[in-house]
């Protein structure tokens, strides 16, 4: 039986909160649902705002549940090939095929609108390292990226590490690793790995390396998935 605590320990960190929300998050019809939204609403639990829209009151749940809001880690588990490129790319790094300007620009617009972190789960992670004193040890292709991020402003946060083992496996060890609070995340790669084993297709944006890879209309779904 799904409580009204349920809801809240869930879904404290979402920016609004909606019947559909419910629904969606917890995998209760539309009945439980508006049950759960009435609970929340009549015990203060949720207040709407100026903009009609609902928002869980952040001091009542910290006084009755002891839910530090303080806000955590969001994180894109990035892949590069078939994302920030694709089949058409005419960029070149060396013999490789290279990143394209306009789809950093829109990772820019992910990022700024989630001030979610990157960390890389693409191949190009094997050459790239996220301590200063190690950046001399990075190949060119490694350097590029960088490079190619930091034109928009962005950088890579980390990597994970899963040459053993699934990719997915790799970002669920990441996750369990973190020191920090990780509040949501998202994985936009252009292929499936193990993804269904490790039951992460529900953070997943897949693009496409033969049909674009990143486009616009992915960035407003992980928006929505982050936040």
């Amino acid at each position: 039986m799904i409580t009204v605590k349920d809801v809240i320990e869930k879904l404290h960190i979402k920016q609004n909160i909606s019947i559909s929300l419910i629904q969606r998050e917890m995998s209760v019809g539309f009945i439980k649902a508006n049950s759960l939204f009435k609970e929340l609403e009549d015990g203060g639990f949720i207040i709407k705002n100026k903009n009609n829209k609902y928002l869980f009151n952040k001091d009542k749940l910290k006084t009755i549940f002891g839910i530090d809001d303080k806000p955590g880690l969001k994180i894109i588990f990035l892949d590069i090939d078939g994302v920030l490129n694709c089949s058409s790319t005419k960029d070149r790094c060396e013999a490789y095929v290279g990143i394209e300007d306009k789809k950093v620009e829109l990772l820019k617009q992910l990022v700024d609108a989630t001030q979610a972190k990157l960390v890389l789960v693409s191949t190009w992670r094997y050459t790239w390292f996220k301590e200063n004193y190690l950046k001399s040890k990075q190949d060119e292709l490694a350097n590029y990226l960088d490079a190619k991020l930091a034109k928009y402003g962005l950088s890579i946060y980390d990597k994970t590490d899963d040459e053993a083992i699934g990719r997915g496996q790799g970002i669920i060890e990441y996750l369990n690793n973190q020191k920090e609070k990780v509040d949501s995340f998202i994985v936009i790669d252009d292929e499936m790995f193990d993804y269904k084993e490790t039951k992460l297709t529900k953070n997943l944006i897949q693009t496409s390396y033969d049909k674009g890879g990143l486009q616009l209309k992915h960035i407003s779904n992980a928006i929505d998935k982050l936040m």
